[in-house]
Formats: C-alpha cells, structure tokens, sequence
C-alpha cells in the first residue's frame, strides 16, 4: 500500500500545472441573452454549405480577392494557399514560416498580404522561425519579417487584485487599455534584450486604413505558446488574464502595447469611421477583440474622449468567439469556433476545482462539437443572425468572411478537406437596405 502511495503522489506532482497557470478567481458566465436567442435561425444554414478547393486542408483564415478571382487559405500544414473562385482548384503556394493564421491585404496594395506566424501545438515546422507578422508580396511570392518583438510590458495583474493600478483599468479591474496619444513606443532598431521579448503567439491582426498600423493579438506569452485545441486547454480552464493586443507602426518602425490583462484576446477588428469620427487625428479610437473561452466581445478605446476605457458588447455568448470581420455594410460577423459546454458556467463560478481539472489530461474533458457564426449591427451592440451547426458539415469555424455571393466559413479541425461557402440567409438579405454603407465606428 505503500508503494501505491507513493506513485500515486509521484503521479501528483507530476502532473501539476506550471507556476504561471494561475486560475483566476470566480468569474459568473451569463446566460445567453434574449437579443440573441431571438436572432437564431430555425434552420441549420451552415449544414447547407456548399465545398470548393476540396484539396484544401484545415485552415485559419481566408482572404478574398475577388476582383482576381482569387483566395488565400493560412492552412494547418504551414503553406499558404491559392483557391481559384470560378475553377474551385486549391493548390499550395507558398511555405510560410511556422505556421499562418489571420491575414490580411494592405489597403490599396492587392500585392502585399500580411499574415501572423505561431508555433501549431503537434507541428513540426520544416525550419525554425520566430513567430510573428510577416508579409508576403504575391507577384513573386517573396516573404519577409515585419515585426518579431515586442517591448517588455508590465506585469501581468495578480488574480483577485482588485484594479489595475495602472491607467486603463477597465471593466471593474479585469482589463488595462493604454491610451495610443499617451503609451510610449519602442523602436524596432532599439529592441534589445534587456527591452524587450519575441512575440510568443501572433493569432490574428488587422491592418488600419492607411496601412501603417498593425494590431496584433497575443492571446497568451508563456513557454509553449501555441496554436491548436490542446495548447488553449490550459487558458480555457484558468480564465487567467494572460491576453495583450499589440501594435506595430510601419511608419515610425516601433512597438506599443495597446492592452492587457484581459483574457485569450483573438480576434482584432477596427473600428473605421470618417476622419472627423476620428477627431481629425487620422488615427483609430476603437477597436473589437473576442475573449475566445470568456464568451465575450469588448470595444477598446484608444483614442478620443472614452480613451483608455473598454465596453461590453456581447457577453454569455452560445458559443466560443474566435475571428472577426465586415461586409460591405459595416456588419460585425462572429465566427463562433466551438460550442459552450454545458459545464462552463459551473466551472469557472467555482475556481477552487481548477488545480484538479488542470491536472487531468484535455481528453477526459467533453467537448461540444457544435459551431456557427453570429452577425451583429456595424455597432456591434444588436444582434441580427445567429446559426449554430452540430458539426457534421463543418467543424471549428474560425472565421467567417462574407463575399459578394456567399460566406465563406474556414474551418481549422485537423481532419478538415476544402473550403465550405454558405449563401447570405435571407434575414440578412431584408436588412441590407436599412444598412449603413462602408464600416462604421459604433461610438
């Protein structure tokens, strides 16, 4: 009995999560709001899915061009793709260091894609790289590094601190967001050792109208950062505030921090306006970011009179957030990766059996398999449509991409082949009228 014992407490200690998995305090999960369950559709348009590229593998993102013609798919297998849109014909184009996630052109240059790299948790990268934003220039398939560190930023806040202490706290001191007029900047030729660290998980970005800006989400910065289901167990378990947003200023070549504290921030989305809703500053005052496991979406403020302070706009979410994007009309969609366990809300109102769930191996735990996308007014305030999916056309929608005819809905599961292209429901169709034109600011 002894020795039982004593491999019993060897199995303990072994499987003890590392010092810098904190579980953050008690944290109630609403329910999903009434605004959003009156928005689900009846029907499962995502199971009507039409599959083009079917050689495609899993992938994160996909990046129209379709007065080309064309597509690009940021794949699991560490390539960029190529998807003709008449032929549906997928074919590789270019490796990519590690691997790519969020992608986007620069305005105005339909030559220049920029694209986050990051580590694929069970990916063995042809060649070691550092993770970061990278461009890729189309017309020779030519690929640089753009922005690989980042300053040393402050110290993460201690779980159940009660305010940030710092200028941002927001949110009832869950959150710091650093005013950009205010928040010094590090230039690239300066980074040393001693000022700053490699980006540790580039997950997503978007670009600003002028195409000097970058905004980059680093959902978490601790050894093993990695894309992939089995790297976020850990963060989805904890709810710790791990997440930074980033930006990269190709103008003045530095870095800033824009926030922190807030927890695994995924998708980024800029807040567009006209430059007197800027104030005449030419530069952002607002931008979107999902918390992915927090079942949330938040407005940063960034400039303007509300500077440094962030808002709820969607929370108690039926399914996990991951990447955002407009249509032409400036609508919000959403794309909602996995379902919400039903254990969800139960967990992380009671973080004292977090050190026990943190020990036993992600595959003991249920998964949800159900998927979807939700659409929301350009204020990102009310809900229009909402479609959950049980998974058996899709799986794991990562980002949601509307196109002149169709949704494009990117899939990254593993075992994913092809890309599946959805037709506009036609609760949308009745809204366009009543639309805004271009994407609008929401303050």
């Amino acid at each position: 009995m002894g020795g039982l014992a004593v491999v019993v407490l060897g199995a303990w200690l072994l499987s003890m999560p590392p010092a810098y998995i904190r579980p953050a305090e008690a944290y109630l999960l609403p329910e999903t709001s009434a605004a959003l369950l009156a928005v689900k559709a009846t029907s499962d348009d995502v199971g009507t899915a039409v599959l083009t590229g079917p050689t495609a593998p899993g992938h994160d993102d996909v990046v129209l061009q379709e007065e080309r013609g064309q597509a690009f798919l940021t794949a699991r297998d560490g390539w960029i793709w190529r998807l003709e849109l008449g032929s549906g014909k997928a074919k590789r184009f270019v490796r990519t260091p590690l691997v790519a996630s969020g992608a986007k052109f620069l305005p105005r240059d339909p030559d220049r894609m920029l694209f986050c790299a990051s580590h694929l948790y069970g990916f063995k990268p042809e060649h070691e790289a550092s993770v970061g934003v990278y461009e890729l220039r189309l017309s020779t398939r030519e690929i640089r590094a753009l922005a690989l560190r980042v300053p040393l930023p402050p110290p993460l806040k201690p779980e159940g601190e009660g305010g940030t202490g710092r200028a941002g706290g927001v949110l009832n001191g869950e959150g710091a967001v650093y005013p950009l007029a205010t928040t010094p900047a590090l230039r690239f030729a300066d980074m040393t050792e001693a000022n700053s660290r490699p980006m540790a998980f580039c997950n997503d970005l978007d670009i600003s109208e002028d195409g000097q800006r970058i905004y980059v989400s680093e959902p978490y910065d601790y050894p093993g950062a990695a894309m992939g289901n089995e790297a976020a167990f850990r963060e989805a378990i904890s709810l710790a505030r791990n997440g930074r947003l980033w930006m990269f200023d190709l103008e003045s070549k530095s870095a800033r921090l824009v926030a922190q504290d807030f927890h695994f921030v995924d998708g980024v989305l800029l807040d567009s306006g006209s430059e007197s809703a800027r104030g005449g500053t030419g530069r952002e005052e607002s931008i979107v970011i999902t918390e992915t496991p927090k079942f949330r979406l938040l407005r940063l403020f960034v400039g303007g009179p509300k500077a440094g302070t962030a808002e709820v706009l969607q929370e108690g979410l039926p399914g996990m957030p991951d990447g955002l994007s407009r249509d032409e009309r400036g609508r919000i969609y959403v794309a909602l990766y996995r379902g919400r366990p039903g254990s969800a809300a139960w967990i992380h109102a009671n973080p004292w059996i977090k050190p026990l769930l943190l020990r036993l191996p992600p595959a003991l735990f249920p998964i949800s398999h159900e998927t979807g996308y939700l659409v929301l007014d350009p204020s990102g305030r009310q809900p229009l449509y909402l479609t959950l999916h049980d998974g058996h056309r899709v799986s794991s929608i990562s980002k949601v991409n509307p196109g002149r005819d169709g949704i494009f809905l990117t899939s990254f599961d593993h075992d994913n082949q092809g890309v599946h292209v959805v037709g506009y429901p036609a609760a949308l169709a009745l809204q366009q009228g009543n639309q805004p034109g271009g994407a609008a600011s929401g303050r």
